[in-house]
């Protein structure tokens, strides 16, 4: 049983990521698409965050969580383990009150034909993205090497 937890916990870390460094590298290509391209992209971006972000963030978590519980030799308090529930927290956070509203922004400028701000706004979604994705590189690297253990 702990193979396949760690297993599926992997699998969900990756398609977080994996979803994520798509975002960093496609949307700046449709944005330059413009108009209902870029619109429609964008959509699909927000849609994504409740499709695949959410539930491959909370099956990390659930299989983290349940890791620990079943594995007596990790504890909540360890640094690797702190930071892994940090990394979901941030993620929900920023999806909820950052990416989703930018981006439904980012697309409704696209439909008005603001470019110019859709551009910017769509430049701010993407430093806080690699920012994160920062940090969920760091949270890999932490789980890695079971810092704190």
């Amino acid at each position: 049983m702990g193979k396949i937890l760690l297993f599926v916990h992997i699998a969900a870390v990756a398609t977080w990521v994996g979803a994520g460094v798509t975002q960093l590298v496609v949307n700046p290509a449709m944005h330059r698409a413009g108009g209902a391209t870029a619109a429609t992209w964008m959509r699909q971006t927000v849609r994504l965050g409740r499709v695949l972000f959410s539930p491959a963030a909370v099956i990390v978590l659930i299989t983290g969580v349940w890791m620990v519980i079943r594995e007596s030799i990790y504890d909540f308090e360890q640094a690797f383990v702190v930071i892994g529930v940090i990394a979901v927290v941030l993620g929900a956070f920023l999806g909820i009150r950052v990416y989703g509203p930018g981006g439904t922004e980012v697309a409704e400028l696209h439909e008005a034909g603001d470019a110019a701000q859709a551009g910017q706004k769509l430049s701010r979604l993407l430093t806080i993205g690699a920012a994160e994705m920062g940090f969920l590189l760091f949270t890999i690297w932490a789980m890695v090497d079971r810092l704190g253990v």
